[in-house]
C-alpha cells in the first residue's frame, strides 16, 4: 500500500522592501495632491458652518433677551439669566486658549434652537466655542437709564482654540467691544437696542394713559358747577376733604407706594380712565401703576407746602428691569 503524499500548502509571499518603496513612492505624492486639494475645501466648508452655527446661536440669544428682558436685565453680574436657567460665561483656558463649553452650557436656549443645545455649542470645525459677557451696562434714553449687557459667541475655528497675536488677543471688553485675532470668528448680542426700543414704547405707551389721565381732570373739572381752582380732579378721598372731588369716581392710590391700574376683580382705575388691560400694561409685561398722593405729585396733602397748591400733578408709573422707577407725569390743568 502506498503512502499518502501530504498536500502542499500554498506559500504566501509578503511585500519587499523594495516594493513596499514602489508603492509609498506612488502614494505620497497623491495622498499630498489630495490634501492639498481639500484642506482649502474642508477650511471652507468650516467656515461656513461656523457663521451659520454663530448666526444660529445669536438669533438664538436675541430672542431670548427679548421674551425675558426683566429677568435678564435684572441680572447686575455677567450671567444671561432665563427663567429656564441661567447661562454662564465660558471664557478660554490661560494657558490652551481652548474653550471649555459643553452639552449643558446653550440648555437654557433649548426652545430657541433649531438644533439640539447639545450640539450648539461646537463651532463649525467641532470645537467648543466661548461665551463672553459684560456685566449689566447702562445709558441714558429719554432722561430714564436703559439696563443692558452685551454677549459675544467666540468660535475658535480650525486650531481650536482663541488666538493671541503679537499685541492682538481675543476678547471683549468692559464695555461690549469685541476683539477677533488669528482665525478666530465671532458676533455680538447687543442688548442696548432691544433695551433701548423696550424702553421708548414704554415711555410712549405711559404717556398716552397720562394723557388719558390728563383729560379724565380736565372732564372732572368741567363737569363741576363751581369748577373750582383749588380741588384736585385728580382723585378723590384725601384730606383736607373739601380739596379733592370728592364725587369722583377716581380711587387715591396709596400714598406710600404707587397702586395698579388693574384689580383683580371687578373695574378699576384703568377702566375709569377708559384704558383696556393691553393700554396699562408696559412692554416688559408689567401693569402700569398710577401716583397721586405720593409726595412725588403736586397734591393737597404733600408734606411741602409749596407742592400743595396747583398744579396738580399724577404720575403713571413702572418699574425698569433693575429696579429703576420710570414716571411719566401728568398735569391737571383748567
Amino acid at each position: 500500500m502506498k503512502a499518502r503524499h501530504p498536500r502542499h500548502r500554498a506559500r504566501v509571499r509578503g511585500f519587499t522592501l523594495t516594493e513596499l518603496a514602489i508603492v509609498l513612492a506612488v502614494m505620497v505624492p497623491l495622498v499630498l495632491f489630495v490634501l492639498d486639494v481639500l484642506g482649502p475645501m474642508l477650511a471652507f466648508q468650516g467656515g461656513l458652518d461656523n457663521r451659520r452655527q454663530l448666526a444660529e446661536v445669536r438669533q438664538a440669544f436675541l430672542a431670548a433677551y427679548r421674551d425675558n428682558p426683566v429677568s435678564v436685565d435684572g441680572e447686575a453680574g455677567a450671567r444671561f439669566v432665563l427663567p429656564g436657567g441661567t447661562i454662564e460665561p465660558v471664557v478660554p483656558d490661560p494657558t490652551s486658549g481652548r474653550c471649555a463649553s459643553g452639552p449643558a452650557t446653550l440648555a437654557p436656549l433649548a426652545r430657541y434652537l433649531s438644533q439640539s443645545a447639545s450640539t450648539a455649542f461646537r463651532d463649525g470645525f467641532a470645537a467648543p466655542m466661548c461665551l463672553l459677557m459684560t456685566e449689566r451696562l447702562a445709558r441714558s434714553i429719554s432722561g430714564a437709564d436703559a439696563f443692558y449687557r452685551v454677549i459675544a459667541i467666540v468660535a475658535p475655528g480650525q486650531n481650536g482654540r482663541l488666538d493671541t497675536i503679537g499685541n492682538c488677543t481675543t476678547g471683549l471688553s468692559a464695555g461690549g467691544e469685541l476683539t477677533l485675532c488669528g482665525d478666530d470668528e465671532g458676533v455680538l448680542v447687543d442688548g442696548f437696542n432691544i433695551a433701548a426700543d423696550l424702553l421708548r414704547q414704554t415711555l410712549a405707551r405711559m404717556q398716552l394713559v397720562a394723557t388719558a389721565y390728563q383729560a379724565y381732570f380736565q372732564s372732572r373739572a368741567q363737569a363741576d358747577p363751581s369748577r373750582d381752582a383749588s380741588i384736585n380732579y385728580f382723585a378723590s378721598g384725601g384730606t383736607p376733604a373739601e380739596r379733592w372731588d370728592a364725587s369722583g369716581p377716581m380711587p387715591l392710590s396709596a400714598c406710600g407706594a404707587p397702586s395698579p391700574l388693574l384689580l383683580p376683580a371687578g373695574p378699576g382705575p384703568a377702566a375709569t380712565l377708559g384704558l383696556s388691560n393691553v393700554d396699562v400694561t408696559d412692554l416688559y409685561g408689567q401693569v402700569m401703576q398710577y401716583d397721586n398722593c405720593s409726595n412725588e405729585v403736586r397734591n393737597p396733602q404733600n408734606a411741602d407746602a409749596a407742592r400743595q397748591v396747583p398744579p396738580y400733578t399724577a404720575s403713571i408709573v413702572t418699574t425698569l428691569p433693575g429696579g429703576n422707577l420710570l414716571r411719566v407725569n401728568a398735569v391737571g390743568a383748567l
